[in-house]
């Protein structure tokens, strides 16, 4: 049940994949804190070390995760990401890269800075065709979609430890299913969505190949800190929510649109891990007017969203309604 299956996931050893991004930190951060012996899988050591300040400075537990350096969209590093995931139960996948280009997609021989004058100098040479062009940033080992969302993740489904793994939690995206339709086809112009959409099939097919379990969590729009990797919009004008904007909305499948705080997004990542409503399913979770739940009533929420209403959302208001 899901007293029993939380009760093993406190002392089942956790690996979060891009544990120094803005979402693996808080993962890291909420499970330390509740005691969970985690393994941090990060790209380099410099965000190993990014990694352990933020820790630091939020003074969450009595001791550090174990953190190791596995890049996972390095094709030449898919060893250290096989050994970084061996004895891994449970796996929380947190990377990801921007939807358009910007310093996030620096990598090979790009730094941050180069990454405008690359870009536009590939798509110039390319006769501005995006697929073409993507092709040739990936090639030069830039951080695009296609290397994050979609080789990376295929390399971490490739690399569970088959003997060990009982359940993947993708933190993935809305609007994967639905990218042939508008808004999506704009956000998906440098192909994030179809990347996605590969790395959500590539952990459902390895997960059910070994008899382990799977679920994609579908955010929205992410806001609210830590403002740290500042690539995106949301951390570089620190676009945030009052007080009062902190409730969750569940929704099965990829439906509804709207914004989701990246700490409500870590809870429901980290409940994710253990709860057995969401075995081998995917669902929306977005922030919505309303006070935060407790972790009871998130529980609560995911269950009526998930098994009750089927397709469906649940707000807290639902259950404050029913209460």
């Amino acid at each position: 049940d899901s007293a029993a299956a939380a009760a093993e996931g406190m002392t089942a050893p956790t690996a979060v994949v891009g544990a120094s991004g803005n979402v693996g930190k808080l993962c890291v951060a909420k499970m330390l804190k509740e005691g969970r012996p985690v393994r941090a899988i990060v790209r380099n050591y410099a965000s190993a070390d990014a990694l352990y300040e933020f820790l630091q400075k939020r003074d969450v537990c009595p001791q550090l995760p174990e953190i190791v350096i596995a890049d996972v969209a390095d094709p030449a590093k898919e060893a250290a990401v096989r050994d970084a995931l061996r004895g891994m139960e449970r796996v929380v996948v947190c990377t990801g890269t921007t939807a358009f280009p910007t310093r996030a997609w620096a990598g090979g021989d790009v730094a941050p800075d180069d990454v405008a004058g690359v870009v536009w100098q590939e798509w110039s040479d390319r006769a501005f065709d995006v697929r073409k062009t993507l092709d040739g940033l990936a090639a030069r080992g830039m951080c695009t979609p296609d290397v994050v969302d979609g080789e990376g993740v295929e390399r971490i489904a490739a690399s569970l430890d088959p003997s060990k793994t009982k359940r993947v939690v993708l933190m993935s995206s809305l609007g994967v299913t639905r990218r042939a339709e508008f808004p999506f086809t704009v956000l998906n112009a440098a192909g994030v969505l179809d990347a996605k959409a590969r790395g959500e099939k590539a952990i459902r097919e390895a997960t059910e190949a070994m008899g382990a379990e799977w679920t994609v969590v579908r955010p929205g729009q992410l806001f609210g800190g830590p403002y740290d990797n500042n690539f995106y919009l949301g951390t570089l004008l620190a676009l945030d929510k009052n007080e009062k904007t902190r409730a969750l909305e569940v929704h099965r499948g990829d439906v509804s649109a709207g914004d989701t705080l990246r700490a409500s997004l870590a809870d429901v990542l980290c409940h994710a891990l253990t709860c057995t409503h969401t075995r081998n399913i995917d669902f929306t979770v977005l922030t919505v007017k309303g006070r935060a739940p407790t972790m009871e009533r998130l529980d609560a929420q995911i269950h009526d969203a998930l098994t009750l209403k089927q397709p469906g959302a649940v707000s807290a208001s639902d259950l404050v309604a029913a209460a």
